[in-house]
Formats: C-alpha cells, sequence, structure tokens
C-alpha cells in the first residue's frame, strides 16, 4: 500500500516535490496545476511519462481522500490511467479531484488531466483509498495545508531517482531518504515509475503508457524495490518486489503506446 501522504516529508527535497506540482483547495476538495518538464518526459520524446501522471493523480486525489477519513491517514490500494492524449513538454496540466464514493474506510476518487491552454483531454485517472487501520497514522485536519514545492528535476528523472535497467523487463529503484512517504516506505510514485521502466523496456523503441494499473498489496520498507515485466507492448504484466524483504509488494498491468510523439 502506498502512503497517500508523500508531503510530510521536507517538500524541497524530496523527489516527488521536484515533478512541477502545485496542488490547493478547491471549495470541498483539491486540485492541481503542474509545469510538464522535459526532463519527466519519456527518453527521446517531449511526451510525459504516465508514471508522474500517476504520481500528480495520487497526490491530487489522496488529499480529498484525507478529507473524507480524517484524522486518519489514507493509503493507496490501486491507481489506474488512462492517457487519451500525451501531455507535452511545456505544457500546463490541470486536475482537480472528485470523490466519486466515501465509506468508512474505503474512499473512490477520479481526475481528469486537461490542457490548461486549450481544454483538451489528456487522461483520466482514478484512485482507490484506504484508511489506515494503525492508530499512528493520524493528521490534523484543521491545521493540513498542501504544501508549495518550488524545487524542479535539474536532471532525467530516471537520473534523479536512481533507478537501473537490470534487463530487459526487468528494472530497479533504490530506497532512498529523498523518496520516501510518511511512514517511511518507498513513495508509491516511484513504485510506479519502477513498474513504468520494466514494462517500457520490453520493448526497444521509446514507448508510453497508454493504460496503467497499479496494485498497492505492502509497503516497500527496505527496498530496492524490483519490477519485473512480462509481456509485449498489447499487455505488459509486472511484478513489484520488495528485495530486502522478498515479499511482492505490488502489481501492475499496461498497454504501451510505441513512439509517442509520431
Amino acid at each position: 500500500m502506498a502512503d497517500a501522504s508523500a508531503s510530510a516529508v521536507n517538500p524541497g527535497t524530496h523527489i516527488v516535490g521536484e515533478l512541477g506540482l502545485q496542488t490547493y483547495a478547491a471549495g470541498e476538495t483539491f486540485a492541481g496545476r503542474a509545469d510538464v518538464l522535459p526532463e519527466a518526459c519519456v527518453p527521446g520524446t517531449e511526451a510525459l511519462r504516465t508514471s508522474v501522471l500517476a504520481t500528480w493523480a495520487d497526490i491530487v486525489t489522496g488529499y480529498a481522500a484525507m478529507l473524507a477519513v480524517a484524522p486518519r491517514i489514507p493509503l493507496t490500494l490501486d491507481l489506474e490511467v488512462q492517457v487519451v492524449e500525451p501531455a507535452r513538454a511545456g505544457a500546463v496540466v490541470i486536475s482537480e479531484a472528485e470523490i466519486t464514493k466515501a465509506g468508512r474506510s474505503i474512499v473512490m476518487t477520479q481526475t481528469p488531466f486537461r490542457d490548461e491552454a486549450t481544454g483538451r483531454l489528456l487522461a483520466v485517472a482514478v484512485v482507490t483509498f484506504m484508511a489506515s487501520p494503525n492508530p499512528a497514522h493520524e493528521f490534523e485536519r484543521d491545521v493540513f495545508v498542501p504544501p508549495v514545492w518550488e524545487e524542479r528535476l535539474a536532471v532525467p528523472l530516471a537520473e534523479r531517482i536512481g533507478s537501473v535497467i537490470v534487463e530487459p523487463g526487468v528494472a530497479e529503484v533504490p530506497r532512498r531518504p529523498d523518496g520516501l512517504n510518511a511512514t517511511g516506505a518507498i513513495q508509491g510514485g516511484i513504485v510506479a515509475f519502477a513498474a513504468e521502466e520494466a514494462a517500457t523496456s520490453l520493448v526497444p523503441e521509446p514507448a508510453l503508457l497508454e493504460v496503467f494499473h497499479l496494485r498497492y498489496l505492502r509497503p516497500f520498507t527496505i527496498g530496492p524495490a524490483r519490477a519485473e515485466a512480462s509481456g509485449d507492448a498489447q499487455l505488459a504484466q509486472v511484478r513489484l518486489t520488495d528485495v530486502g524483504t522478498g515479499k511482492l509488494g505490488a502489481t501492475a498491468t499496461a498497454r504501451l503506446m510505441k513512439n509517442p510523439t509520431s
């Protein structure tokens, strides 16, 4: 499970804080506005990585889920992103969280991503959260304020994360202090990145995840997170294991869009 409250870490030095997203309250929910940075795009293209959209979706909808299950912290159960049209470097993407169903412990959300300049729909994300059963995972709702992230990626995202393609279909990301969530596990967006790297390394040309579904099973507490993908561009299946514990931490499926800038 991923902890939605990634913002509990120092936003100025966290990898997620460098992805170009700013969040703010929008009535009873939350919205986001993000710059599409070249360093966050699929290498060799100007198309934004789907794992970055997944990270933004997790944050924006996670804040809305926090209000729904307050004072407990929401944990991400599963996350799906469907790309309609790749976001391009230099564009500004906007989104707003919508709670589709809020129960006592489960919250279902969704958010569209649109190009701010044209209003065109770029992608839709659906995210499900569970209120943490750990009584220590609580926050003070009345004092919660979304962070302002001022740092920006200065190097390609893969380099910033420290990921390694072990072989085609296999990728690893380390557990680093600047890539953790509030519970000390590898942040969910970085887990999504590992799944993306493993899936796209199955094909030789640049590829974008057109449809991406990630299910979190348990936190990656020791690391590294190792993603092993099988299949092809039509359907890649990924298993993500915490190497330090030997336990399966997440599973993912993806359909790839090859040559996303063509």
